[in-house]
C-alpha cells in the first residue's frame, strides 16, 4: 500500500494489505526491495494479471524514489481487442502483419 519512509528519505520498511481478509500489515525493514510486478492494467485492453495495477510504481512515485527504464513496460500488441485475448509472437514470425483500424501495419 505505501513505504515507510524516514523524514531523510531513507525508508523503513512498508504498510501491506493482506489479499485474503484485508487485514493491515505494517513490515520494518533495514533494506527494501519493490518487486510488485507491472502495470498492464493501466491499459483499456490487456492480458495482464489483474494484480498488474501499478500499485508499486505509484508508491515509489508517492515516496519521491527515483524511476528508471519506464519504457520498458510491457505492453503486447498482438491482443485482440475487446475480446482480451492475445495471438502468439509465433503469428508476427510466421509472417502475420499487424493491422490498426485504418488498414495500416504497424
Amino acid at each position: 500500500m505505501d513505504l515507510i519512509m524516514s523524514e531523510d528519505g531513507k525508508c523503513l520498511g512498508c504498510i501491506a494489505m493482506c489479499m485474503e481478509d484485508g487485514s493491515i500489515h505494517r513490515f520494518g525493514a533495514h533494506s527494501t526491495i519493490i518487486a510488485t510486478g507491472g502495470f498492464g492494467r493501466a491499459y483499456q485492453s490487456c492480458t495482464s494479471a489483474h494484480t498488474c495495477t501499478g500499485d508499486g510504481s505509484a508508491m515509489a512515485s508517492r515516496a519521491g524514489l527515483p524511476m528508471q527504464d519506464l519504457e520498458f513496460v510491457q505492453f503486447h500488441p498482438t491482443g485482440i481487442f475487446p475480446a482480451g485475448c492475445l495471438l502468439t509472437e509465433g503469428c508476427r514470425g510466421e509472417g502475420g502483419i499487424l493491422r490498426n483500424s485504418e488498414g495500416e501495419p504497424f
